[in-house]
Formats: C-alpha cells, structure tokens, sequence
C-alpha cells in the first residue's frame, strides 16, 4: 500500500508540475527586457554613462527607503492608507490618490528593475513587500470593484502600470520556495501567497477591459482615453499566469475590444490618418503608447508583425519633429500645449524596433532626432521621475539603443509641412547661425478634430527668439478648461488669428461631433496649393508659401489664406499674410484679428505720425449663442481710428526682451484700426504669461475677397523695421499683390508680391515691366551701388516676365531664375517713356519731364532707399537743384506715381 501510495504522490505531482509548466509558458519578466538580454543590458549599464545615471537616479530613490523599512517597514505604506471603494470617483476626486500610490509603486517598480540588474535580493524583497501590501488591499476585491486610485481611467495610466512592471521583475523571486513578504496588519512577515496574488492580476487586468460595460463597436471614432490606458491594460495581461485566459484578454485587448479599452488593432490602429498621425492637436497628437505598445507586442508575439504591419506609425516621428519652432517647442493648433514633447519617446521606441528589425531608414532618423534632443547625454534620459502617471521613462534604460558616437547630421527640417486633419499649413524659413533668434515658422489653417478650436483660417508666428503671435493653445488645469477665457475665447475666433464676418462667426454643434456642447464644429480648412509640397525640398533659399482654403457652410462664406515666409538676409526676413474673405449673403463688415505678446501697441501712418484712437464699444456685441460667439467680450481698453485709407504701420513692444513685430498694412482700402487686451497667452515665455495680450482689430466695410487684407509682418531686435512700406498691387480693382520694400544695411531690396485667388490668374503690370500667369510669383530686385540682383520665383504659376528677363514654370508649375549684377541702365527702368530726365548724368540742375497729364508723386532715392526728394505739384515739368538736397555725386532711383497708383522708375546719375 506505501509503496502504490508514494508513486500516486510522485505520478500527481507530476502532473500537477506539467499543468502549471503548460499553464505557464510565458516567461517573466517580459515587459521591459527578458532574462536573455540581462547581460547585454548590464554591458550597456556600464558602458553608457547615460544609461549608469539612470541606474544611479533609481537606487537615489530607492536605497535610503529600503534603509528605514530595515528598521520600519510600515513606513513606506504612510501615504497609501485609503483605498476608494470603487473605480467610478471622478479624476479631481481620484488625483491625489493617484499621486500618493504613484510614488510608491514607481519605488516598488524601480527596486524590481535594481534587482533585475543588480540581482542583489534587497532589491526584490523590498518591491516585494510593496506588491503583498497591494495584494493584501485587493484580494477581497471583485474585478468590479478592483481599484487603487478610485478612477477607472487614470488606474491604468499611473497605478496598474508601475505594479505590473515591478511584479514582472520579480514574479520568479516570488515563486522561489520560502519567500516571505511583509504583512502591515499584522506588522510581521508571512509566506507569499502567489494563488492570491494572481487573482489580483487578473482583476486588475479585468478591470481595464471591463467586459461587463460591453464590447466594443469597431471602426468608431473615439478619444485618446484607450490609448492612454493600453499599456497599464496589456502590462497587467502580460502578467496573468494561465495561458488561457491570458491569451483570451490578449485577444480582447488586441483585436476585440471593449468600449472601456477599445480594440488596439479595430479601434485605435484604424483612427490614425492617412499621414500616419493620431488626428487630435499636438501635444495630445504624438501618442508614443501606441509605438510602445506595438514594440512590446512585436517582442513577445513576433508572429503577428504588429510593427512591419503598422511601419508608418514609426516613421511618423520625423512628420512631428518638423513641427518644431527654431526655439525647439512646438507649434499649436487645438487645444495643444507648446513644450509637451513626445518625439523622444517615439524615436527611442522606433530606434529598438528599427534594430531588431532591420530598418535602417528608421533607425537613422530615430538617432537625429535623439541627437537633437538630448545633445549632452547621447539621446536619453539621466534620471527617472518617482511618479506613475504615464511612467515610462525607464524604458530607456532596457529599449535604449546607444547612439554613433560620430556626429550625426541635422535634422532637415522642411519649408512646408501640411497636416491634412487639422488642416494646417506650416510655412518655415531656418538658417544655419542663431536660428533661435533669427528662424521663421508659422502656420495658418483650421478644422474640427478632436480637441480642434473654432476659429477659420487662424494664424500663429514666431519671431525673434519667441512666438510672437499665438495661437489659443490650453490652461494647465482641467478646471480652467471648463471656463472662461478658454470657454468662449480662446478656443473661438476672437481668441486668435482670424478674420470674423460680419460680426457673428462661429461654430455650430453636430451630432457626433467632439465638443458638440460647446459649438466647436466647423468646416474643413484645405491645402489648395504651397511651394515646396509637404515635406519636399525648396526651390529658392528665400521664398515659400502655402494657401489654405475654407468653404465654411456654418457661417456661409468663402475664406481663402496666404501665408509666405520671405527672407531678406540671414537676419533678416518677414511674413507675407493675404487674406480673402466673402460672405455669401450680406457682406456687411469683416474684422481682421491679429494677437500679440507685448507692453504696448503704436498705431502710425507712413509718415510716422501717431493715430488717434478713441474709446469704442462695437466689439461688445455677441451672437445670440451659448458660447458669446465670436468670443471678443473679452476684449479690454478697446480704442479704435475712425476710416483710414492710408497705410498703417503697427509696432508691438516687448520691453522685458527688447524684441518687437512690426506689422504694416498698406493703403488703398478704408479701415477702421482699433486696439485692445486680451486675457493673457497660455504657455507665454519670459513674464507674458501673466500680462495682457495685445490686439489689433482692423473692421473694414464689405467684402473683403477682392479686396483682401494685406498684411506683413517683421519680428525684429530693433525698433526700426528694415521692411519700410508695402503697397497694394491692384489690378482692374482687384488687390492681387503687394510691393515690399526693405532697406538694409548694403542694399534696397523690392519684393513684387503676385497672390493671385487661383492658379490661372492672368496679371499685367506694364508700369513694372512684368507680366505673370499662375497663382503665386515673387520678383525681388536688390539694388547695390550701380549693380542689382533680379529673382524670379514662380511658386505655382506658368509664365513670369520681369524686364527683359522670362521664367516659365516646369512641370510643377514652378521655377526659379537668379539673375547677378545687372547693370542699372536706364532701359531696365522706364518701358513705358513717362519720365524724361534732362540732362543725365548731370553736374548741376536738371529737370525731371512727363508725357502725364497728371500725376499724384514724384520722389528721388539713393540707391540705399533714402528719400531725398519729394514732389507733388503734378506740373509737368519739374526742376530739381542736388546741391539743396544734399543729393552728392552718386545713383538715384526717380520714381514716379500716377492718380491709378502706377509706378515708373528712372535712373539718375549726378557727378
């Protein structure tokens, strides 16, 4: 009988060790590193500085905690006393246990991955004891009521996360025969419970699905919510022991989903645009869980490829670094905080997929992009953070891939970026010493999206070290979200760069719509036409633009935006905004919104004068909407010019910087310029966070499509503006155009502006010589002593005559001509025989001739810009004597305007 006993004990544990061996296949730990890289990570650890610093950080934050749970274990158990009983608090109510537990299972979690590199089991039996304290609270848990901060979404974010990396570490110390834990009810240690545990992790990883909330509909449009909780959700499953059901919330999670966690591959995968980029606002837009999430499945099931199968998700990191501002934060559109950054994350995630994998594309953009940002420490992280929200950090130390030592080339940041879902153009123009200071970028566009903001064709720019002109961006608390000046201001028209018809734009709600409550929806903005294309190389060093069309049916009108980045030297350069807009009813008055950072705003005309502004209350009128749309209510010390036609310059002071934008808009058009405050710019630099903005707001009656606003902008360190005027190009009383004049120090270069509605506007301008077919050209002349240098640049465009030079268009509709040292002949100016010049050159008086009958100027430059003459007597015959002008032996520039606005140039020569 003893004998057949002893061999039914051997025969049934036999069995019972081949059950677990097969309930059990997969092999901790598993989530960050496997037992096979631990060599090679240690290898790493001590040929890496970076990656020793990491390990330094934990063991600062680790050690002296393991000291005193020596001598007092309970202590490190002083902040997590209280357990909500539920998972359905609201995230304000949760917060602070979200903070408090965060902390100590981020410990729990850094001591298990010590252990891991040290294997030194101090390490384990202190994340250890961590872990029995969790388990002890949750074990009379059910799955519906399994829980540690009280909120069901923020659990997986901080919580459920940094327990499951740390018991993966761990799991094989736990299950080594006669490990004991610490139990704080009873202050003593007890043996590990592992049946216990497990049941644990199969609530927590239940309670991330929540099947009981039902399944999920597929394909559908949601939030950010189940991709931020995926990895807290997939670490948990990766944790249950039975392979069954293990497999089973794998697939759940996988390809099934719930309508808690929502179908990774159905859902979350199906969600992403065509460009590869999660279609929300940037910052909330980078998502690198999902780059995580699809290394870690493609580390533990190879089979699926969930990388190859999903390759531009990691080549998306390179379409979010060229959303950088020349100071390295980013652009906004949407609710979007500026310096959120997740291109790191993406890179270092693409990096270890890319070398696994054998993509070497990838993995060479992935090394710029770490370069770049972390120039000092070879592309990592030094410390790890002891909180759990969205706690990855440590991730670098076990995925990291050790950069070239060699220096590896920039970045190549491209003039123009489109991003089609939030309908977005970028317009840049960078260079190669001090960009920070002296870089361009700016973006116009608009469209409803998850977290988008209701505003048309808005417009934000940078300038001289700062973004000047911002977009509306986000407060940095929820509750500041729900509330004005977000509500109702800066997620509306008049909280941002816009134009605003007839007083009433706004969005509108629609079922389905994100936001439906707050009346966000609107139109589409779209891409018609820029040079270069999206993300391709320029033709000229100078030149580039971008045009944004909206056909708004929730406001009926027609919008259409051009926004140039133009460059006049290497410090030199402006922004050319030209913006259509056109009711399709009445068109009764449209506004032209700019914002500003600032101390002060001054309003002068083209002679310097000061304007004068008086008190006005028409922007205190609102829709009769929910919202106070088109949000101006906001508006503060509003004073505003009567009707003006002529031009207009406009300065913003930055005084704590010293910085300025020069903002100038040209005559031709009567308009009412007014200035104001606006609640202060989320996210603002150096103090302007807590100041008012500064606005201006140009009403201008009617239509404003055939004569649109024209507007240029120079951010600049001098209070002088090298731009000195921009006037309308009109033709048949159509503005199409602006001419810009800029005086710098060894030349006076003159930009002809052509922005045409379409692409086969047909434009004649004998008084300059130049002819163009096509949407968009730039003719720019930079006079030099006796010499000039002609550009022509066809941005989209057939045909572009200037002079005796022709340009026509390639395939692309495009081209360039760069013309040196053009002699200043007196046949490259007056084609058209208005101006007779006798005698010329000349030592003493000469008198200027005209075939006019009448004419509005004549005016006398040096060939640096300065104004030397002026005359207005519209004789025919005028005569000028140089010596009581103080006009010395030199060349002139003769310029003559007609009452049509026409120009015509001669060259004078004095001895």
């Amino acid at each position: 009988m003893i004998p057949n006993f002893k061999t039914a004990i051997t025969l049934l544990l036999s069995v019972i060790l081949y059950t677990t061996s097969i309930a059990q296949s997969l092999q901790h730990p598993v989530l960050y590193a496997t037992a096979a890289e631990r060599q090679q990570i240690v290898t790493k650890i001590s040929t890496n500085s970076w990656a020793n610093s990491m390990v330094n950080s934990m063991k600062s934050n680790v050690d002296s905690k393991i000291t005193t749970h020596t001598t007092n274990p309970a202590a490190i158990f002083s902040t997590v006393d209280f357990f909500p009983a539920n998972d359905a608090n609201s995230e304000a109510y949760a917060s602070p246990y979200t903070s408090a537990h965060g902390k100590v299972l981020s410990t729990a979690a850094y001591s298990a991955m010590l252990y891991y590199i040290t294997e030194d089991v101090k390490y384990a039996s202190f994340s250890a004891d961590i872990l029995n304290y969790y388990f002890d609270n949750l074990s009379t848990r059910t799955l519906a009521t399994t829980t540690i901060s009280g909120n069901y979404f923020y659990d997986p974010r901080t919580t459920y996360a940094q327990l499951a990396v740390a018991y993966d570490f761990v799991y094989n110390y736990l299950k080594t025969p006669g490990i004991t834990v610490y139990n704080k009810a009873t202050n003593t240690r007890v043996p590990y419970d592992h049946a216990r545990a497990q049941t644990v992790i199969r609530n927590i990883a239940g309670n991330t699905l929540k099947e009981s909330g039902g399944l999920d509909t597929q394909g559908q449009v949601v939030s950010n919510h189940p991709v931020l909780t995926a990895p807290g959700s997939l670490f948990s499953i990766l944790c249950v022991e039975d392979d069954t059901e293990r497999e089973r919330m794998f697939t759940l999670f996988w390809d099934r989903g719930t309508k808690r966690q929502n179908s990774f591959t159905k859902t979350i995968l199906k969600m992403f645009t065509e460009q590869a980029l999660w279609p929300e606002s940037v910052s909330y837009g980078f998502m690198p869980n999902v780059q995580l999430i699809l290394n870690l499945v493609d580390r533990v099931k190879p089979q699926l490829n969930a990388g190859a199968n999903n390759i531009k998700l990691f080549e998306s990191a390179s379409l979010m670094e060229n959303l950088r501002l020349p100071n390295r934060t980013f652009v906004r559109y949407g609710d979007s905080h500026r310096t959120s950054d997740g291109t790191d994350e993406i890179s270092r995630y693409a990096l270890n997929f890319a070398k696994r994998r054998g993509y070497a594309n990838i993995q060479t953009q992935a090394e710029i992009a770490l370069k770049q940002s972390f120039p000092s420490t070879n592309g990592y992280n030094t410390s790890v953070p002891a909180t759990g929200f969205e706690n990855y950090v440590a991730l670098d130390l076990f995925w990291g891939e050790p950069l070239p030592n060699t220096s590896v080339v920039a970045f190549d940041y491209k003039p123009t970026v489109i991003i089609n879902h939030a309908g977005v153009a970028l317009q840049r123009n960078y260079v190669t010493t001090n960009n920070t200071e002296y870089g361009l970028c700016g973006i116009i566009g608009g469209a409803h999206y998850v977290h988008a903001h209701c505003a048309g064709i808005s417009m934000e720019l940078y300038g001289a070290g700062d973004v000047m002109a911002a977009n509306g961006g986000l407060p940095p608390s929820l509750a500041e979200r729900q509330t004005l000046p977000f509500q109702g201001y800066f997620n509306k028209y008049a909280g941002n760069n816009t134009v605003i018809v007839n007083g009433t734009s706004r969005g509108t709600s629609k079922t389905g719509a994100w936001g439906n409550d707050k009346f966000l929806y609107q139109d589409p903005v779209v891409n018609i036409a820029s040079e270069p294309k999206h993300l391709e190389n320029p033709l000229s060093a100078n030149f580039s633009f971008a045009t944004q069309f909206m056909d708004d049916n929730v406001n009926n009108c027609d919008q259409q935006r051009t926004l140039s980045t133009i460059r006049t030297s290497a410090t030199s350069g402006y922004y050319f905004d030209l913006f259509r807009s056109k009711s399709l009813a009445t068109n009764n008055f449209h506004d032209y919104i700019y914002h500003n950072i600032g101390d002060a705003t001054s309003l002068k005309d083209a002679s310097n004068n000061t304007l004068v502004v008086t008190p006005t209350t028409k922007y205190q009128i609102v829709v009769n909407d929910t919202q106070q749309s088109p949000g101006w209510l906001q508006y503060e010390s509003t004073e505003s010019t009567t009707g003006i036609s002529d031009a207009v310059k406009i300065r913003f002071d930055l005084t704590t910087t010293g910085k300025y934008m020069h903002m100038l808009m040209p005559a031709g058009v009567t308009r009412e310029y007014t200035k104001a405050l606006g609640p202060a710019t989320y996210e603002a630099k150096n103090g302007y966070v807590s100041k008012k903005t500064q606005i201006i707001a140009v009403r201008q009656t009617g239509e404003a499509w055939n004569r649109p606003f024209v507007s240029v902008f120079e951010p600049s360190s001098n209070a002088t503006a090298t731009v000195q005027s921009v006037e309308n190009i009109t033709v048949n009383n159509v503005i199409v155009g602006a001419i810009v004049k800029s005086k710098l120090a060894d030349r006076e270069t003159t930009d002809y502006i052509i922005c045409n509605e379409n692409n086969t506007g047909n434009i004649s301008l004998p008084q300059f010589n130049l002819t163009f077919n096509g949407r968009f050209a730039i003719v720019r002349t930079e006079v030099k002593a006796e010499k000039k240098d002609i550009t022509l640049y066809i941005g989209e465009g057939t045909q572009l005559n200037f002079e005796n030079y022709a340009l026509t268009g390639d395939a692309d509709k495009k081209g360039l001509l760069e013309v040196k040292d053009v002699d200043l002949s007196v046949s490259s100016f007056d084609k058209m025989n208005k101006i007779e010049i006798l005698p010329n050159p000349v030592k003493g008086e000469f008198r200027i001739q005209t075939k006019l009958i009448d004419w509005k100027s004549i005016t006398i430059y040096s060939v640096l810009g300065t104004k030397v003459y002026t005359n207005t007597t519209g004789s025919a015959s005028v005569v000028v004597y140089p010596n009581n002008h103080n006009m010395s032996a030199g060349v002139y520039i003769v310029e003559l305007i007609d009452n049509q606005n026409n120009r015509y140039s001669e060259k004078l020569i004095v001895k």
